[in-house]
């Protein structure tokens, strides 16, 4: 398949993850005002919180129309512009998409910290309320800042760079280069026609690494307890177990489909594992890194699709409203039709 196609891939997956992104998080908003579960709790202000997050991280999707490409042992991020900006703004608007992609599966595993403490450590839940929930969010926010701050510093263009990118944006895709930002995740620099390792984008790597680490060993341990106890609960209202059960496997569905949609659940973290892994043993898999770009694209609305039907209140609400919306139509329809009816008649 020719390089070029993923320009038509990766903008039909933008517009399909816009569109599902959009829907699905203002329905659970809308679910999340007219039906406010009490059993939820504050879990009701957590996915509030991540809906509002999955708006501005697909809008900021579609705004850079990202594409992922391995090259000359460095991972080019890659935006394409919609307005003529500096370089320096291209850059900060996508480290600020890299810094989303870390928001994402930090917020989801304290959607998991959450869960465990409900089943496990109920007493704990006083941490997910007033100034301690505040400082989840900011939290979590302080880690995909920091995500961001280290693509936008640590991972300066070179000269080497910026003929890499030259030949990948011609041969490629045939873009103009001035319609063009990126940040270049290169680990390698050349001396005399040697390369060594560059000690800044080590650091970067491994900040990366341990976000990555600690989100993905806190999404196993909690959700592993959590299923634990679940299963053990005998003390509990039916109801107060039922939802605790909804909300387990909404999550676990959510992360078996997050990032890749339908492959097993550590696959969540393992593309970006082997984007930062490829280039730095040698292995330059070219525009096959948009493989993430296209099942990253379809993520903010997958999510709140996955509570949406899977807990009972959220899914019943819904279909009423879709049936009286319905009813109300062919109301509507039918009144219209009787009147034209009664207007042929008087006039014959």
């Amino acid at each position: 398949m020719s390089d070029r196609h993923w320009l038509e891939i990766t903008t039909y997956s933008d517009h399909v993850g816009f569109t599902i992104s959009t829907i699905a998080n203002f329905t659970l908003l809308f679910l999340l005002a007219v039906r406010p579960t009490k059993a939820l709790g504050s879990y009701r202000y957590l996915m509030i919180s991540f809906c509002v997050f999955s708006l501005f991280y697909t809008s900021i999707e579609t705004f850079l129309r990202p594409l992922i490409h391995i090259y000359d042992n460095t991972i080019f991020v890659i935006q394409r512009k919609r307005f003529d900006y500096s370089e320096t703004t291209a850059r900060a608007i996508s480290s600020t998409y890299c810094g989303c992609y870390a928001m994402s599966f930090t917020l989801f595993a304290v959607h998991f910290v959450y869960r465990y403490y409900a089943a496990c450590k109920p007493d704990n839940l006083r941490y997910f309320q007033g100034v301690y929930f505040v400082s989840w969010v900011l939290g979590a926010m302080l880690v995909a800042g920091s995500w961001g701050f280290a693509a936008f510093i640590l991972y300066p263009e070179t000269e080497r760079t910026k003929a890499a990118l030259l030949h990948v944006i011609k041969t490629s895709y045939d873009l103009d280069p001035y319609w063009i930002g990126n940040v270049p995740y290169s680990y390698w620099r050349t001396e005399n026609g040697v390369e060594y390792l560059n000690p800044l984008n080590v650091i970067g790597i491994l900040q990366h690494g341990v976000i990555m680490t600690v989100s993905f060993g806190t999404v196993f341990y909690c959700g592993y307890q959590t299923h634990k106890t679940i299963q053990a609960t005998r003390g509990v209202s039916d109801r107060t177990r039922e939802l605790q059960n909804q909300l387990f496997k909404a999550l676990v569905l959510q992360v078996t489909v997050s990032i890749t949609t339908i492959i097993p659940t550590f696959l969540m973290y393992l593309p970006t594992t082997m984007l930062f892994v490829t280039p730095f043993v040698g292995l330059n898999i070219g525009c096959y890194g948009n493989i993430t770009t296209a099942t990253v694209h379809l993520y903010p609305g997958i999510d709140p699709l996955v509570l949406i039907f899977l807990i009972k209140d959220f899914r019943r609400t819904l279909m009423k409203s879709l049936c009286f919306w319905s009813a109300a139509n062919r109301r509507i329809d039918t009144s219209t039709t009787l009147k034209s009816y009664q207007l042929s008649v008087s006039k014959a």
